[in-house]
């Protein structure tokens, strides 16, 4: 058997590995020529039999696709997921409902497409006019107001404005950069500020049928311009009142972006009157290390999503089984408040150090500029701490962020910028 993988970068370069242990054969397909460099630097160099790069011919690429004869396709990253869904159903292939208004790419059609479902969404603007932008933010008139790209993920270009005149500089911003797939950005989303906690869902799909592999409470700090800082994440048990309350929204959430195969990563704030969708990505999960996950759980979404690929049947049976962790997790983002030139990474082995240590990875290289971290993509990296005492994990991470504000010492070796 092979199969396609689209954009095998980010957490999406684990699936070759697991696809091989099941006797899967992989074909690599480049979405784009211009993949940034700090998804290309995750690239499994070896893993695939062959590299296809699409430069926007379709025929050419699906004339180039067809001799290896796949049985299906997945994601392997954000980038992916359009190009995914069009040779799904070019080449007959299970797919994704077709997406022509784009509600699993572009963030205001998804909102409308939740709400069109009988579900809630947050009010939400798209416009590249900025005099638009100020007179529905007046008419709405609740600040702080979520301001982002339409078409992006992760804490990519996201603001909270709390006046006219951040909402104006964040707005230019915005317009004068580009996305995650490198395409300058032509309209701006505007949304109302969810008031809760924030959560979000790994699932996998097959023929329209969702599993739920994984559900995880965000917590997040206020960064520099008020973008939002991941600092750690933990798993709801099965039996958590939040759980159930998100599961039957999830689920008509997927139904409603036409989400029928493969894996999606979900994000949802569950306020006083319920859920409310954030944004969903129809691929995995970002920046995870599956076997850790496993280590929890029993399974993970890059096992699951190669599995729905490779066999339904047995995926179906391993899907009627309820997702429990079996034991106490934290995924802490690294959050540095240096910059300057990293001299070296030998610190970062300080965090074998913690007794609940799991793994790391790590997202920067020695002789690099490390950033003060204001979002996801300027964190250093992540850490997994996993224990059967949740107060081990506590005392842990607070070792762990002491390290990262030790200077000498801690985490970070650089040569300080004056």
């Amino acid at each position: 058997m092979q199969c396609l993988i689209v954009d095998a970068y980010s957490t999406g370069r684990f699936l070759p590995a697991v696809l091989a242990e099941r006797g899967v054969k992989c074909v690599h397909v480049q979405s784009s020529p211009d993949i940034p460099d700090y998804l290309q630097r995750t690239f499994p160099q070896g893993a695939f039999t062959e590299t296809l790069l699409y430069d926007g011919d379709l025929e050419a690429l699906l004339e180039a696709v067809r001799p290896s004869a796949p049985a299906f396709v997945l994601p392997g990253n954000e980038t992916a997921v359009d190009l995914t869904d069009t040779l799904a159903r070019h080449l007959g292939l299970p797919g994704n409902a077709p997406d022509e208004r784009r509600v699993r790419r572009d963030k205001y059609d998804m909102a409308m497409a939740v709400r069109a479902h009988g579900l809630r969404a947050p009010d939400t603007l798209r416009t590249s006019r900025f005099d638009t932008a100020y007179a529905w933010a007046r008419a709405h008139g609740r600040w702080p107001l979520v301001v982002k790209p339409a078409d992006s993920a992760g804490t990519d270009n996201v603001f909270f404005c709390a006046d006219p005149v951040e909402l104006c500089t964040a707005f230019n911003h915005i317009l004068g950069s580009s996305n995650i797939q490198g395409a300058r950005n032509k309209t701006v989303v505007l949304q109302e500020r969810l008031a809760g906690t924030e959560y979000f869902a790994n699932t996998v799909s097959v023929a329209g049928r969702h599993h739920i592999a994984e559900i995880w409470r965000y917590h997040k700090r206020r960064g520099r311009g008020g973008a939002a800082i991941y600092d750690y994440e933990e798993p709801l048990a099965a039996d958590d009142p939040a759980a159930a309350a998100l599961r039957p929204y999830l689920l008509g959430v997927l139904d409603a972006l036409g989400v029928r195969y493969g894996p999606a990563h979900s994000e949802v704030m569950l306020t006083g009157e319920g859920p409310v969708l954030i944004e969903t990505g129809a691929r995995l999960a970002g920046s995870i290390l599956p076997h850790v996950v496993s280590r929890c759980f029993g399974t993970n979404h890059v096992e699951l999503a190669a599995l729905a690929g490779s066999d339904p049947a047995a995926f179906a049976a391993r899907a009627a089984v309820p997702a429990e962790p079996r034991t106490g997790l934290r995924y802490v983002s690294l959050i540095s408040p240096f910059a300057g030139r990293l001299l070296s990474l030998d610190g970062f082995e300080r965090l074998r150090e913690l007794p609940s240590y799991a793994d790391h990875f790590l997202g920067v290289r020695a002789g690099e500029y490390l950033s003060p971290t204001v979002d996801s993509a300027t964190s250093p990296g992540v850490c997994y701490l996993l224990h059967e005492d949740a107060r081990q994990i506590e005392e842990d991470y607070r070792r762990l962020r002491a390290l990262e504000l030790q200077e000498p010492g801690g985490l970070y070796e650089i040569a300080r910028t004056r």
